[in-house]
């Protein structure tokens, strides 16, 4: 099987980043303006900061584009967990996923994680958290996973 990335943008991650890379281009606008005027200090200072927030949010982006879950030859890897994130197919017994959804004021975003829990063949069952994700893309994650131990 091929090489494929299933990304885990959550729809409020994807709003912030938009707003966020609007405002930025909002801002280098406004800055180049101020440019177009004369310069002094503050002129400078000003575009300096554009410089920073551009570079900022691009590299943000190709961030938050990026996360997700990998999958190759013969492993998979949660390319937004730090450690313990590469799992061997063939080490792999089976694979459950779980995401609340039940209906409740009192449950702040972490209750609402997505999470795959992985029953190696060792006997030991790991936990990743994906975050906020969609039940459409869980089930698309878990198939895939399914597809590939067997």
């Amino acid at each position: 099987m091929k090489n494929k990335l299933i990304r885990t943008i959550s729809p409020i991650t994807l709003a912030i980043v938009s707003a966020f890379d609007a405002a930025t281009v909002g801002y280098a606008i406004f800055a180049i303006q101020k440019f177009k005027t004369g310069y002094d200090g503050w002129t400078i200072v000003f575009g300096i900061i554009m410089v920073f927030a551009l570079l900022l949010a691009v590299f943000l982006t190709l961030d938050v584009i990026k996360t997700g879950v990998v999958f190759r030859e013969d492993e998979l890897e949660f390319n937004s967990v730090d450690e313990n994130n590469v799992f061997k197919y063939a080490d792999i017994e089976n694979v459950e996923t779980s995401r609340d959804e039940k209906a409740s004021l009192r449950k702040n975003f972490v209750d609402r994680y997505s999470m795959v829990i992985i029953h190696l063949k060792d006997g030991s069952v790991v936990t990743v958290e994906l975050g906020l994700t969609t039940g459409k893309k869980l089930t698309k994650i878990r198939t895939e996973i399914e597809n590939r131990i067997k």
